[in-house]
């Protein structure tokens, strides 16, 4: 590979390592080409990628980027499965793990707007455990539509609630 191949090898990769919201390392040794086929399948259903990286390279574009926390992981074989979407990636590589040994989890990185956290296998479940965004606001928009439905019930009984104490005095007073 020659210089200028290295330099936007390590520009794509500064690339993905400032604009991706999640990162994930896992050595993918003993995979053979049909998994690691059908891994790729899963994340790209997902919008997710994977990436195998050439570690020398990826030392250099991850110096000054939120992933910085994980060029100590860099070593040995490494792929980098990253997205936008912090839950999917962790829920295929969650379930990809469940049924293939030959997949292990490194290390993690998640970014949000308080700094990124570094992921251990257990976040990584526990993030693959989650609903999904759309599931999220769909439960949301149910709890808000809830409260307001509550709301309106509540001022609605108001004025029925007026209207059925005058009409029980005014059967009081027929009776008289």
């Amino acid at each position: 590979m020659n210089r200028t191949d290295k330099e936007d090898m390590v520009a794509t990769l500064r690339d993905i390592f400032t604009a991706a919201q999640v990162g994930l390392l896992v050595d993918y040794r003993g995979l053979n080409v049909a998994e690691i086929t059908e891994l790729r399948r899963r994340l790209h259903e997902t919008s997710t990628n994977m990436r195998v990286l050439k570690n020398r390279i990826a030392k250099l574009a991850i110096k000054e980027t939120p992933f910085s926390p994980l060029e100590d992981q860099l070593t040995e074989t490494r792929a980098l499965i990253y997205g936008g979407d912090p839950v999917a990636p962790a829920k295929v590589v969650s379930k990809f793990l469940r049924e293939n040994a030959k997949l292990r989890y490194i290390a993690g990185l998640l970014i949000t707007a308080a700094g990124a956290s570094l992921l251990d296998s257990a976040r990584v479940r526990a993030l693959g455990n989650l609903p999904s965004r759309d599931e999220l606001l769909a439960q949301l928009v149910y709890l808000l539509k809830g409260t307001q439905s509550q709301f309106v019930r509540t001022l609605n009984e108001i004025p029925a609630r007026f209207v059925r104490t005058l009409a029980a005095l005014a059967a009081t007073k027929g009776e008289e």
